[in-house]
């Protein structure tokens, strides 16, 4: 990935981008709790990412490697499938703070959002990741990982 700054300094790495549109209020998603991350291999080889919502409307997907697996399941300190483990190890918050925290009271969207949504509990943590697939050496990389509590 590589983006040119203002002024015309290239930045270029390993990394993604991150959109969420919806067709709908936010304030109709019947979610309790979000995981979500994204594990890259140090060689940009290798990724998996995933999104568990839980709560009414109960949602897993892990894509390793760009393709979905429906095995995925998702937990506090490993992504598991049936053929890979990736387990978090090193954890460093990077922050734990509500939504309304984040934003603030003059960001113009914050009074669009409902008081639920702006009390919503977010913790983010980079790890080092660790992937073991079944006849495969392991490899190392870097975990973006957040888990989000609504009230």
């Amino acid at each position: 990935m590589s983006f040119r700054l203002p002024g015309g300094s290239v930045m270029a790495g390993l990394g993604y981008a991150e959109r969420i549109t919806f067709d709908f209020a936010p304030g109709a998603l019947r979610i309790q709790e979000l995981r979500w991350g994204r594990w890259i291999a140090a060689d940009g080889d290798r990724s998996i990412v995933w999104i568990d919502w839980r709560g009414p409307d109960r949602l897993t997907a892990v894509f390793v490697d760009g393709v979905r697996d429906p095995s995925g399941q998702v937990g506090d300190e490993e992504v598991r499938t049936s053929s890979v483990v990736l387990a978090f190890a090193e954890r460093m918050l990077l922050h734990a703070r509500s939504l309304g925290d984040m934003l603030g009271p003059s960001w113009p969207v914050s009074g669009l959002l409902p008081e639920r949504w702006r009390a919503l509990q977010d913790c983010k943590w980079l790890s080092l990741g660790t992937l073991e697939e079944t006849g495969a050496e392991t490899l190392d990389g870097w975990v973006i990982h957040e888990h989000v509590r609504f009230p």
